[in-house]
């Protein structure tokens, strides 16, 4: 197994192991599906203006139901473990390469946003609402993990940008679309074929992505400062 390949595969270790502790009789699974609940209601009006675009809809549909789709990713990866070998034979290194970022960006938002379950328990609040949000991100702190976060979305999504216009791959995925139902890899299947065909929708995509940093980056910073409206 070759370098990229056993990145995509240390992605996927690292993503199951996490989530399995998910399972674990101790963890405050109602607060979790609260902080990813209030985080995706956010996402989706900070970038209203965006995701109503025509070109921007499908990418940001992809983004907040596939990349940040709350416990959904479960099934997925483990059709992507069954089928790796597969995939390392016939897809090329750069979107083995992509395919490890998504993932290695998965488990990173995922143990964020396990350790702000965490301390929405420890807190004792049922709900969350602007100004709690700013408490429980404070409490967690981990600033140097939230800006390694946005650079890999940044990353990820200019790796898309980029993979979206080889046309190869794009065939081989809709071309692979009937046998992965057929053999059980629908998940994976759909994964792939949203995910490039909306960035493929998008021409360009710098825009969205460079929006999408600085955004998120300067929000970054003003819920680490106590600012008021972080997200103005």
């Amino acid at each position: 197994m070759n370098r990229t390949a056993s990145q995509l595969r240390q992605a996927l270790v690292a993503s199951h192991s996490l989530a399995a502790s998910l399972d674990a009789a101790d963890f405050p699974l109602p607060e979790f599906e609260i902080v990813q609940g209030w985080q995706r209601r956010r996402l989706a009006r900070s970038y209203q203006d965006l995701f109503s675009q025509e070109r921007y809809a499908a990418a940001g549909n992809f983004f907040l139901t596939e990349l940040y789709g709350g416990l959904n990713f479960r099934g997925r990866d483990q059709e992507i473990e069954r089928v790796l070998p597969v995939m390392v034979r016939m897809l090329p290194d750069n979107t083995l390469l992509t395919l490890a970022g998504a993932f290695k960006l998965q488990t990173l938002s995922l143990e964020l946003d396990m350790d702000m379950a965490r301390a929405l328990q420890r807190l004792g609040w049922g709900e969350l609402t602007l100004e709690r949000y700013g408490v429980v991100y404070r409490t967690c702190a981990r600033a140097s993990d939230r800006k390694e976060q946005i650079e890999l979305i940044h990353s990820l999504g200019l790796q898309l940008s980029k993979l979206v216009h080889r046309r190869l791959v794009l065939v081989l995925i809709r071309t692979l679309r009937g046998p992965a139902r057929a053999a059980g890899f629908g998940l994976l299947q759909s994964f792939l074929e949203q995910g490039l065909f909306a960035f493929r929708a998008i021409g360009d995509g710098t825009e969205f992505v460079e929006t999408i940093w600085r955004r998120e980056s300067k929000a970054m910073h003003r819920l680490l400062a106590g600012d008021e409206n972080p997200f103005g």
